[in-house]
Parts: C-alpha cells; sequence; structure tokens
C-alpha cells in the first residue's frame, strides 16, 4: 500500500482518501473506519490518476467529486475522481512548484500559493483566474477560514487575507524559518502554525 516515491500530502473526506506523490500519480483510496475506535481492514486502492510530472499537493473539493492537483513544474489540474478525467489543467505558478492548494467552502474556486511568491484563485467552472496576488517572499501553506484565507511565508510571517474586500488584514511575525503548515480550528477562533525553527505558534483570532 502506498506510493513509488516520497508521498507528498493526503487529505481525507468522506470515507475517502486522496494520497499524491513525486511518482507522478494521485491515488484515491476508499477507507472507514471501524466504530469504536478500531482499526479495520487497511485503504482499498479505488483509483490511480497519472500525471507527467511530480504531483507537489492536493485537495478534494467540499462533494469529495473533485480534486485538485499541484504539480511541480507550477500548473495545477483538476480532476473529476468519479470519471477519472481532467476537466482542466493550468498553468498558473511561473517559478517552481506549487506549494499548497484548497478549495474554498463553497467549492466554487481554488486557492493556491508557490515559489513564484503568488497567491492565486482560479474559478472552477470557467477555469479563469479571478484574483492574482504578489507578497515579498515564496509562500509555503495556507488555509481558509470562512472568507478570510491565511498563508505562511518563507520569513515565517503569517498572512491574513480577506478575500471579500479584497485586502490585508495583517502580516503577523510568529516564526524565525519558514511556516510550513498551519491549521484552523473547527470553530475557526484559533491559528496554529509550525515551521521550519521547529517551532508551534497558536494564534487567536479577533
Amino acid at each position: 500500500v502506498g506510493h513509488d516515491d516520497a508521498v507528498t500530502s493526503v487529505c481525507w473526506k468522506n470515507n475517502l482518501m486522496l494520497t499524491s506523490s513525486w511518482d507522478s500519480s494521485v491515488k484515491v483510496w476508499d477507507y472507514a473506519p471501524e466504530a469504536g475506535g478500531k482499526k479495520g481492514p487497511p485503504p482499498a486502492q479505488k483509483v490511480e490518476l497519472e500525471h507527467e510530472t511530480g504531483v507537489s499537493c492536493l485537495d478534494f473539493d467540499p462533494s469529495s467529486m473533485q480534486a485538485a492537483a499541484g504539480m511541480a513544474d507550477g500548473s495545477l489540474i483538476l480532476w473529476n475522481v468519479n470519471d477519472q478525467m481532467i476537466m482542466g489543467q493550468h498553468s498558473i505558478h511561473s517559478d517552481g512548484e506549487v506549494k499548497a492548494v484548497q478549495f474554498s467552502p463553497d467549492g466554487q474556486t481554488i486557492l493556491s500559493v508557490g515559489n513564484d511568491q503568488y497567491m492565486k484563485v482560479l474559478d472552477v467552472k470557467t477555469g479563469t483566474e479571478v484574483y492574482s496576488k504578489q507578497f515579498e517572499e515564496g509562500l509555503r501553506c495556507l488555509a481558509w477560514n470562512n472568507e478570510v484565507v491565511l498563508t505562511g511565508g518563507e520569513s515565517g510571517n503569517l498572512h491574513v487575507w480577506d478575500m471579500v474586500n479584497v485586502k490585508s488584514l495583517a502580516s503577523l511575525k510568529g516564526h524565525r524559518g519558514p511556516v510550513t503548515c498551519l491549521a484552523v480550528s473547527p470553530d475557526g477562533n484559533y491559528v496554529v502554525t509550525g515551521s521550519e525553527d521547529k517551532s508551534l505558534t497558536l494564534w487567536a483570532v479577533e
């Protein structure tokens, strides 16, 4: 069970698990743990989606019917998981890999960040790039918090961006090294960031 090279990302929703790898594949697995916390049978591979280059990140849409794969060459590929068909392929980041990709909460847009210092928003239905913002540093990770987007930067900053009014709310210094990952609490009141400096920072959302 697994891939032929390093696994780069895992996403798990609605008893379906997505995994991506530098082996240029995305795999879809059926996995529903048994009640009571029992381990149950191992995940069963359902689909393998082949790509021409390594896959750096991925995400499911809220329905788990579409998947977005960020590529090592800076492109983004949108898949219909059930039909195993490519719905769109877009060259959106010009310098190196897509670092993180995530569907908006309503599934209508896809947000991505990359080595090229850009945060970009793609309309799922039309494939049109609807927003592009250049930062002063490379961006490593991202998360939606309702209509606010959080991104982690190479300099250790947490950037907070209002996507409705399209403006910066804050740029907060929290680490001495690049912010490599972040997550939002279920109630949206807290954010935690992790860094190459080996530290975790917990933020309260005001």
